[in-house]
């Protein structure tokens, strides 16, 4: 039986790992309700290790001690199967030798392997008299000893005979409680309910009994049964997706929690070198959902379910990358993400049931789960910081962050007096170099001064347009010399970045309001900038007051993100190697820019059937000017500007 430390390691590890379809029978009262839980045999192995194999080497003695007269010592384990049976096999030393006048006489040593086949019991007693309802343990059935080649050994056989009670009554004493991680998957559960069903999910989490345990051909399948005497019923609450302004609200500042819960499991999750497609998944997860929540904020009323949708989504696809990371290397250190595999796991399960067990996902739950994540208490607040972690997760380059900014500044004084053509006196420049927003530094946001520079002027558009245009070219062969781009595909992305700057902003990285220059924001106070790079989907890549105040900046982070989606996954589908198809592709990049990774297809629909957007059309008229240098075309959006 493991130690009371032990327990306690399981307790914080969570050694459950809640997998497969929730199995529902129905009664004449209620359900009876079956739920699989999963242990990966690196799991069980770490597990073993950690309670019995604490010796140096993964190692320990059965019986005596290194150089003493009989020692015989197991080491490395490793469960597998075998058909229904557990396979364990464990490296084998036996010494034995005849003790004399504190010597060993005639010592014969023998080293190889152990195989052993086991059947696995749930809640089997021990003897001790103790509540063995939850420990798993292990029943030793046959056994074989083998060659460091893994042949049978028929000469170590007589030492085994002698090993061998030893090695099985050794064995028979290991046992994993499930009791307490159970007690903390309660502890989880039982509060994200609805009211309407909290008696009965409460009755239902403590009535959980072992069912019966199996070997699969990766895991050890242990079932546990249950009882649910109410069914919650989702018809009386047809009226929940229409939700108030407040309610609103509280729903973005959880999805906000969600989120600070998403980036704090992925850069958990590549703590570790992932393999290419693991590392694409994370930077799809986390662009589809935040993707997902700007069109939510489009709509009138909010989905009430939209975090508990995207978290689950989240993680039905993040959940094997864990595993694969965890289970390659099993050490003490994974164990600690448990835990958090028996939780988000069991919400998987019981979200199978549908609307009936009504269970909603909270604050407080995503900060229970990070604490069982990162074994250690954490807020999750949604900082608006560059966060160097994401950036290496996009394989961006690093970027320099600048001083902490006054994000709340509203913008900057103008003085009354301009000339004709809209260009500040000379003086007044001057006075603002006295007053610097943040110091002139690489990598930090520019003074007052260099900001007035980007003032659209009220007649002189064409000498501004040029060194916008110039700060576009800059930033595009800052990316290309970066970035991996083929070749074949630079005049495109080349000609592309200054059209999207026309249509997104006009060339603005600020305008007047009140008298006052600020940054250029969306209609919907999301996006901002020359390249309207919308804060919420990019939080954390990009320093969000460098994006609002710095033209440079902001055009930069433009480039990249059209690289990104064009690197990472337009040219995943195709090579687009046909110069014809430029066009096309500039077009198609525009989509994905305003709408994310999922609008590749979705644009490919519109251009076939001819069904296309607005935004589609206005870039397109973008596109074909910026294509025919008619940069004329612009005075179109400055009038007035």
């Amino acid at each position: 039986m493991l130690s009371l430390h032990h327990v306690r390691l399981l307790l914080k590890s969570g050694v459950l790992c809640l997998l497969g379809l929730l199995l529902v029978v129905e009664t004449g009262v209620g359900q009876s309700v079956t739920l699989p839980l999963t242990l990966d045999y690196n799991l069980l192995t770490s597990l073993l290790v950690q309670s019995s194999f604490t010796d140096a080497g993964r190692s320990t003695s059965v019986v005596g001690s290194p150089g003493e007269c009989l020692h015989v010592k197991l080491s490395e384990p490793q469960f597998s199967n075998r058909d229904e049976l557990l396979r364990l096999e464990m490296k084998l030393f036996i010494r034995v030798g005849t003790e004399l006048g504190g010597k060993c006489l005639m010592p014969v040593e023998w080293q190889g392997y152990l195989e052993l086949f086991q059947e696995p019991q749930l809640g089997v007693s021990d003897g001790s008299g103790k509540d063995t309802d939850f420990v798993l343990s292990f029943k030793t059935v046959d056994s074989n000893v083998l060659t460091d080649d893994r042949k049978p050994a028929k000469i170590a056989g007589f030492l085994w005979k002698f090993a061998k009670p030893e090695v099985y009554a050794y064995l028979d004493r290991v046992g994993i409680d499930l009791a307490p991680p159970l007690s903390e998957l309660r502890s989880f559960l039982a509060p994200l309910f609805h009211e309407e069903v909290k008696e009965a999910t409460t009755a239902m989490l403590d009535s959980l009994h072992g069912a019966g345990v199996s070997v699969e051909s990766d895991h050890v399948r242990v079932e546990l049964l249950t009882e649910v005497e109410e069914i919650y019923d989702p018809a009386s609450s047809l009226d929940e997706n229409r939700v108030t302004e407040e309610e609103r609200q509280q729903l973005l500042e959880l999805w906000e929690t969600w989120d600070a819960f998403l980036v704090h499991l992925l850069t958990t999750l590549a703590a570790k070198p992932l393999q290419p497609a693991d590392q694409q998944l994370l930077v799809d997860v986390l662009l589809e959902t935040r993707h997902a929540l700007v069109l939510a904020l489009e709509q009138p009323s909010m989905e009430v379910d939209l975090v508990r949708v995207q978290f689950l989504d989240a993680w039905k696809r993040l959940a094997p990358v864990f595993r694969r990371q965890l289970y390659s290397e099993p050490s003490g250190d994974s164990l600690g993400f448990l835990a958090f595999f028996t939780a988000a796991d069991a919400l998987l399960v019981f979200d199978t049931m549908g609307p009936t067990l009504g269970i909603e996902i909270s604050q407080q739950g995503f900060l229970r789960l990070a604490r069982m994540l990162s074994g250690a208490t954490t807020n999750l607040p949604y900082k608006l910081e560059l966060d160097g972690r994401l950036r290496e997760i996009f394989q961006f380059s690093p970027m320099e962050e600048g001083t902490e900014p006054s994000l709340e500044m509203e913008g900057i004084d103008l003085p009354e007096e301009e000339s004709e053509d809209g260009v500040l006196p000379l003086s007044t420049v001057f006075d603002f170099f006295s007053t610097p927003l943040y110091a002139a530094e690489s990598g930090k946001v520019p003074t007052f001064a260099e900001i007035l520079q980007w003032k659209v002027p009220k007649k002189n558009y064409p000498e501004y347009l040029a060194r916008v245009r110039k700060v576009l070219d800059q930033a595009t062969e800052t990316v290309l010399a970066e970035q991996r781009l083929p070749e074949h595909l630079h005049d495109i992305f080349t000609t592309l970045i200054p059209a999207m700057a026309w249509q997104e902003s006009c060339f603005r990285q600020f305008v007047v309001k009140k008298k006052k220059l600020t940054y250029l924001l969306s209609y919907n106070n999301s996006s901002v900038g020359l390249m309207q790079i919308n804060e919420r989907v990019w939080r954390g890549l990009y320093d969000r007051n460098r994006l609002r105040w710095d033209i440079s900046y902001n055009a930069r982070a433009g480039c990249e993100i059209v690289d990104l989606y064009l690197r990472r996954y337009v040219l995943r589908k195709d090579p687009w190697d046909n110069p014809a198809k430029n066009t096309l592709l500039a077009r198609v990049l525009y989509s994905m820019y305003n709408g994310g990774p999922g609008q590749y297809k979705k644009f490919l629909v519109r251009e076939s059937t001819g069904k296309h957007f607005q935004s589609d059309r206005l870039f397109s008229e973008k596109l074909q000017w910026a294509q025919g240098n008619e940069w004329g075309e612009v005075k179109r959006c400055f009038i007035g500007g």
